[in-house]
């Protein structure tokens, strides 16, 4: 026994066993009594049977751990660990499949994660996750500087940054907004979409969406306050009802009806939802109308399905879909030069 006050050693003793059975104590491998003594003994708080049990009650009565008896195993388990098994498992797959999260930082966090498991379930979190088409972030500070755009949204105070897109020349590969000077913008919100993560902010104009992995040198909340309060609240994007496609706000909004082939359903729920309403045109096909803001990503995604869906109303919407075919259509002639 560890030298030091009873009532301090007792605690670490506590505190020692709830880890450990946190850690082990799962319904497939519970413990045994004896193997809890040989734990505490190993970090020299060796016990008595009795005290063992005493402090099982304890930990039940006072540490809110519910524990469960296994008859024929002879040993006890853990009912409510922090987190299910298949709840570590989302978020180590969540982090995994984030663009935005360098390959660095994504398996940083993965570590972490699988330290909330207990050693059983650890062997089996320590397992790669496999994105299709992942292409990682390469701004390894990008987790952290998100913090500041949150300090700043609580603060209700503007922030500033580089902003760049990328550029096919070598020499100079990034592309940056106001030739370099920072952009000063009012915060209001953090979207995640596809993999990536978005800073929807007023620019003293218009809302705007930034990726946030494409920003650099953000700074800590300016002392200037945020503009646009009332106009995010017409714009809130977890109550609107159009569909912005790849985070391209254009302000254009249409009721559009389409027309598809059945085969293309779940295409259709996966990009608006379960609730839209599918209405029968004949044996092959059904129509459904949504409120969309369109852009070229939009009609990108329609010619993506070729004749089985067609934009049946607007016509204004229409006459844009024709145009932006035409365009590319036009790409592609031959003008005698191939």
């Amino acid at each position: 026994m560890k030298k030091g006050n009873s009532g301090v050693n007792m605690a670490i003793r506590l505190l020692l066993l709830r880890e450990y059975l946190l850690a082990n104590a799962v319904k497939e491998h519970p413990k045994r009594r004896g193997e809890m003594e040989k734990y505490l003994e190993s970090k020299g708080y060796p016990v008595e049977k009795k005290t063992i049990y005493r402090d099982l009650e304890v930990l039940q009565d006072y540490f809110y751990l519910q524990l469960e008896y296994d008859e024929h195993k002879k040993g006890y388990y853990v009912l409510n660990p922090p987190f299910e098994p298949h709840e570590l498992r989302y978020m180590i797959d969540s982090v995994q499949a984030s663009k935005f999260i360098t390959e660095t930082t994504a398996n940083r966090i993965t570590k972490k994660i699988r330290n909330l498991a207990g050693e059983q379930l650890r062997k089996e979190l320590n397992r790669p996750s496999y994105v299709a088409d992942r292409v990682r972030s390469k701004n390894e500070s990008v987790v952290k500087d998100a913090d500041k755009l949150h300090d700043a949204i609580a603060a209700d105070r503007k922030t500033a940054f580089r902003y760049f897109r990328y550029s096919p020349d070598r020499r100079n590969p990034k592309s940056y907004s106001k030739s370099g000077d920072k952009v000063i913008v009012s915060p209001f919100a953090l979207y995640w979409n596809s993999g990536n993560y978005y800073l929807y902010a007023f620019d003293g104009k218009k809302f705007r969406f930034y990726r946030v992995d494409r920003m650099e040198s953000i700074s800590k909340p300016l002392l200037e306050r945020r503009e646009g309060h009332d106009l995010f609240r017409e714009k809130d994007l977890t109550q609107r009802q159009a569909k912005v496609f790849d985070m391209y706000v254009t302000g254009k909004v249409y009721n559009i009806t389409f027309r598809c082939h059945n085969h293309i359903a779940s295409a259709v729920i996966d990009k608006f939802g379960k609730d839209i309403m599918m209405m029968t045109a004949d044996d092959e096909h059904f129509t459904f109308s949504h409120n969309v803001e369109i852009s070229p990503p939009f009609f990108a995604w329609v010619s993506t399905f070729g004749r089985s869906i067609q934009i049946v109303s607007p016509a204004a919407v229409v006459e844009e879909m024709r145009n932006f075919l035409q365009k590319s259509m036009d790409m592609y002639k031959d003008d005698g030069n191939t």
